[in-house]
């Protein structure tokens, strides 16, 4: 019957893989050759498998030690990351933030919100991860992250979650385009235009496609793409116009036109919050600022 491995076997079988001798991994483990040798042979007798063989002078891994070891590896960058997180404590004495928030907010609101922050908190450490909502979710449901925000309400009871702001859809053109001279931009105006869009699920997509059913439109739609910054970088170009949300809309305001779109089209920004993770007073200082931000946004 096999025996549980201790921590010290653990590592010592580690270090020969990765040092590939015993000497080698007794320097790397600050030990001596006698004791990689002692422990690598407890290893092998507690769990009733050879896990080495002797190639040349090199420990070679067998067919067992090899899957051994990817276990291994998995735990140890598990308490790599723990070590990176004391680090980070000792260096910031406020501790690593962990933001998550969807591309476009990373990009448009969320620097101006750091840069607000980081004044009265400057030696705070960020983690900033952006990514699609359905990633924000899982990792927020997991603890990953001390706050998240997106433009898509998470449901369940697992998050608290709150709107932030409200505004419209824009529409986002060539500088040089007939839509520069209006004041607002009107579905109906965009008959005969070709139209850079988004993906069919997205919620302005969803939404903007109402419309068009609703008035009998069907703009040529010659480019989709899931990033509403492509769009303004093509619309830039004279590819077509797009419709997206006016945060977006605001980094690219020196290279495109912008116009109030109408109908509106609802454009909400939401902070959520792990449930059952309550919320650091770092997590409340940041939000004050984002809601700064956001309430000095005014929509085109």
């Amino acid at each position: 019957m096999s025996r549980p491995l201790t921590f010290q076997q653990i590592e010592a079988f580690r270090a020969v893989v990765l040092a590939g001798t015993t000497v080698a991994a007794a320097d790397m483990l600050h030990t001596t050759q006698p004791t990689i040798s002692r422990l690598i042979g407890q290893a092998q007798s507690a769990t009733g498998l050879r896990l080495f063989v002797n190639d040349r002078g090199r420990l070679q891994l067998t067919r067992e030690g090899r899957h051994l070891f990817e276990t291994v590896q998995l735990n140890f960058q598990g308490f790599e990351r723990i070590e990176q997180a004391v680090a980070a404590l000792k260096e910031s004495g406020a501790g690593v933030f962990r933001i998550a928030c969807t591309p476009s907010l990373g990009l448009s609101i969320l620097p101006p919100a750091i840069e607000a922050f980081v004044k009265s908190y400057p030696h705070v450490h960020f983690n900033v991860q952006t990514l699609g909502s359905r990633q924000i979710d899982e990792g927020l449901r997991h603890g990953q992250y001390d706050i998240a925000i997106a433009q898509r309400r998470f449901e369940g009871a697992a998050f608290r979650v709150e709107a932030i702001h409200h505004t419209g859809a824009v529409c986002v053109s060539a500088p040089g385009h007939r839509f520069s001279r209006m004041r607002e931009v009107k579905a109906t105006d965009l008959r005969g235009e070709v139209l850079i869009s988004l993906p069919s699920n997205d919620e302005i997509e969803i939404e903007l496609q109402r419309i068009f059913a609703s008035r009998k439109l069907s703009p040529s739609r010659a480019i989709e793409t899931i990033y509403s910054s492509t769009i303004c970088t093509l619309a830039a170009r004279g590819l077509g116009v797009g419709i997206i949300n006016p945060y977006m809309a605001s980094v690219f305001n020196d290279k495109v036109c912008i116009r109030k779109f109408t109908p509106t089209i609802p454009v909400a920004t939401y902070v959520a919050y792990g449930r059952y993770s309550p919320a650091s007073e770092i997590a409340e200082h940041f939000f004050s600022a984002l809601t700064g931000v956001l309430g000095a946004h005014e929509a085109v």
